[in-house]
């Protein structure tokens, strides 16, 4: 009768996770270069035990978002697959969220501060703000190119790690400049959330979650039962 109790604690369990992860997508829906969370069920075999019990475990969907235009020269969006590359400090990230200013020492920085990188490596720097940057990545200054960014690709996006909401860490993931990116100057990509989609896994999870509390409810009335069986046979 315990088996009761424990599926349902799993389901119960996997509803709360699906339910958070939703609420994740819906509180980053306004979040330019969010990637959708995705929760999936995997079996894991708990060490020194034979039978295997499901865990949700979450994968980033790298769909593009929308690019919306903003007019603002220092705005960038990727049209295609790729990320820009990213200083945080002593750190390399990679991200697609592409809202840049320019910072008081002239680098192109983003609302966390992280500096954007040029090709070669090194941060980029830019002597103003009106400059004109072409599909692929060349920065022109009244008609000269003045330094050029370049576009990662990921030999493996599902493995790279999240930091914060928009950008990744490779780790050991290869990560390859793009021969021939497409850079849209003036545009930003917008979050890949879709209300609708959201909406339809919470009622999924709320779904899951009564089931979980039918079975619990099972539990203790078969328990309730059984206890009044024994009161009756004393």
């Amino acid at each position: 009768m315990s088996g009761l109790v424990e599926a349902a604690t799993v389901i119960l369990g996997s509803a709360e996770r699906r339910l958070e992860i939703a609420a994740h997508n819906v509180a980053n829906v306004s979040t330019p270069g969010f990637k959708r969370q995705i929760g999936f069920a995997q079996l894991l075999a708990p060490a020194g035990l034979s039978d295997a019990e499901p865990e949700i475990a979450v994968q980033r969907n790298f769909a593009q978002g929308k690019l919306s235009e903003t007019r603002n020269p220092l705005d960038l969006a990727i049209s295609g697959a790729g990320f820009f590359q990213l200083r945080a400090g002593d750190r390399i990230l990679y991200s697609r969220q592409g809202q840049f200013s320019l910072s008081a020492e002239g680098q192109l920085v983003t609302p966390q501060g992280y500096v954007l990188q040029q090709q070669g490596g090194g941060d980029l720097v830019l002597e103003k703000a009106s400059v004109t940057i072409m599909q692929d990545g060349t920065i022109m200054d009244d008609g000269r190119p003045v330094a050029r960014i370049d576009v990662f690709a990921a030999s493996d996006a599902r493995a790279l790690t999240p930091v914060g909401e928009s950008c990744f860490a490779a780790g050991g993931v290869g990560m390859e400049a793009i021969a021939d990116p497409v850079i849209r100057q003036g545009m930003v990509e917008s979050s890949n959330v879709e209300l609708g989609d959201e909406m339809v896994s919470m009622m999924m999870a709320q779904r899951q979650s009564e089931s979980g509390a039918k079975l619990m409810q099972t539990y203790d009335d078969l328990i309730g039962r059984a206890l009044s069986s024994l009161g009756q046979a004393r």
